[in-house]
């Protein structure tokens, strides 16, 4: 199977990285019981550069692609000239060749660069899949990193000892109902309006894991809602007591690591589709709704919580 993402960007002279291509064409040696299914891991190969800082004199973010820029070019050293500049290269545009770059360096790099930015729009243009667009999103966030006009969540340079296996996904499943285990706890953390944010487990399963309930923005690239992630803060016991644990202000977040989409992140009609064995693993192992709980779910237990007292 060919997965349409893979199609479009090729169809397009664009191609994705080989193992990035593997995971969402579901190659069986990312379809296992721990790992879910292609797709799940493919947010998983996108995390390296979400969680990476996306510095301006480091174009590592391109190698999303296989071999691009394009070979014999200039364009690695190009990009460290521009460090000076804010966004570096990614937004060579905005400035004036003859400040930084010689007008040889300049059109070299704004040729490369305008040729793949024409090149992946022409590609997302041609998508039809939901999935297929949240992935692309990401990318383009990525790629852009453009700005922070979103909630805007501190990085952890450091990878935790927080998982993201498939069965990540079976607390907050259940969770999404009102259901917390005896021994348990879920933290909601809000913004300045008192809107959930996210909700995070603790003492169910590994702590600290959470899940995003509206659109935050990590290193430059906003994390859509259902996005799993790992979570860092300070005063663990100054929260409001609520019913099932503690509500936070965002501020009190010290780090946050995004880990990958959970099932959540995709409509409930489109999930079987998406997640294909993955799902299937999740009602073998007689997890609660996997395939219809929602977002919404979610959200409303979070509310809920911030509104009671314990």
């Amino acid at each position: 199977m060919i997965h349409e993402l893979v199609d479009a960007f090729r169809a397009h002279d664009l191609t994705l990285r080989r193992t990035f291509q593997d995971m969402l064409n579901e190659l069986p040696a990312h379809r296992t019981e721990r790992r879910g299914c292609g797709f799940t891991q493919a947010t998983r190969f996108l995390s390296t550069y979400i969680n990476a800082p996306g510095a301006s004199d480091d174009p590592s973010d391109l190698q999303i692609f296989e071999d691009w820029p394009p070979r014999g070019t200039p364009f690695a050293a190009a990009t460290a000239m521009a460090a000076g500049w804010p966004h570096g290269w990614r937004r060579l545009d905005e400035f004036e060749p003859h400040r930084h770059l010689d007008g040889a360096q300049f059109n070299e790099l704004m040729e490369a660069l305008t040729l793949l930015r024409h090149r992946f729009r022409a590609a997302v243009a041609s998508l039809a899949l939901p999935e297929s667009h949240l992935i692309a999103t990401l990318m383009a966030q990525i790629l852009d990193r453009d700005g922070d006009t979103l909630i805007v969540l501190p990085p952890m340079p450091v990878k935790p000892n927080i998982g993201s296996c498939s069965q990540a996904e079976e607390f907050f499943l259940e969770i999404s109902h009102g259901r917390v285990r005896r021994g348990g706890s879920v933290n909601v953390f809000v913004d300045d309006d008192g809107s959930p944010v996210l909700v995070e487990k603790m003492n169910l399963g590994e702590s600290h894991s959470a899940v995003v309930l509206a659109p935050v923005r990590l290193n430059g690239v906003v994390l859509p809602p259902g996005s799993l992630c790992a979570l860092a803060h300070d005063d663990p016991d100054t929260g409001r007591a609520t019913e099932h644990g503690r509500c936070y202000p965002l501020a009190t977040i010290t780090q946050t690591r995004f880990l990958r989409l959970t099932t959540l992140a995709v409509e409930a009609a489109h999930r079987r589709r998406v997640f294909s064995c993955q799902l299937d693993a999740q009602q073998r192992a007689g997890m609660f709704s996997p395939a219809t709980t929602t977002l919404a779910e979610l959200r409303a237990f979070a509310a809920a919580e911030t509104a009671s007292r314990r």
